[in-house]
């Protein structure tokens, strides 16, 4: 695993804003989980950096703030505006999701649901990629509400998160070269303000969100690491 770097900067792709590449450096957030939010099965280290899935659930009582359903949770920190930028180690882990997630969106039920062909949907509010090594030729696929199958080589150990709010944008990268940020996914034009609608132009923060998926028998066991 590269050392993790202390900024990144992420390119504009110039088909997608019509502008030339500009290189802005961010610094990197330091985020820490919030386990009032996670699913009861979820395990967070004392520090607050680590998720993995647990083999007995907890006793707690669930709040709309909390994933009763989904093996999930969200960072303390939220954003509202600017731009930022985090590190995830998922390492050789065959399931994880990871992205972000409006206050508004739902928590409760199932996150990720089959559609009546062979496809997937996911809940409004969530911008994430995902990884299922059991996934015939397609291990890797973005969801805002429906599913996109993306390629990705080689296979990155560390995923970076940029999020700029104000722009609507999300993009993902294999950071593991500092000097060599490759793209990997990007959402335009997200409607954070409005998603899902409840109220019309009011600001909806925006959480770091992480899923290490379920255990599966400890073949998944290894936990998501915030850098």
């Amino acid at each position: 695993m590269a050392a993790p770097s202390n900024k990144m900067w992420p390119r504009k792709n110039a088909t997608k804003t019509g502008h030339e590449d500009v290189m802005v450096p961010v610094e990197k957030e330091d985020l820490t989980l919030d386990p009032d939010t996670a699913h009861p099965e979820l395990e967070i280290s004392a520090d607050g950096k680590e998720v993995k899935c647990g083999s007995c659930k907890k006793n707690v009582s669930c709040s709309p703030r909390q994933f009763d359903t989904a093996n999930c949770v969200v960072a303390r920190q939220s954003f509202s505006s600017g731009r930022h930028y985090w590190e995830v180690f998922v390492g050789q882990k065959p399931r994880w999701n990871l992205g972000v997630v409006s206050e508004r969106a739902e928590r409760q039920g199932r996150l990720i649901q089959k559609t009546s062909g062979s496809g997937e949907v996911c809940a409004e509010g969530y911008w994430l990629i995902g990884y299922d090594k059991e996934k015939p030729r397609k291990p890797y696929w973005a969801f805002h509400t429906n599913q996109m199958p993306f390629e990705c080589s080689p296979h990155p150990e560390t995923i970076g998160v940029y999020l700029d709010y104000t722009a609507g944008e999300v993009t993902f990268y294999n950071p593991e070269d500092p000097d060599n940020l490759i793209p990997l996914y990007s959402f335009y034009n997200a409607a954070f303000k409005n998603a899902p609608v409840k109220a019309a132009f009011e600001d909806a923060p925006i959480y770091p969100f992480f899923d290490p998926c379920w255990h599966d028998n400890g073949v998944n066991a290894q936990p998501l690491k915030i850098l």
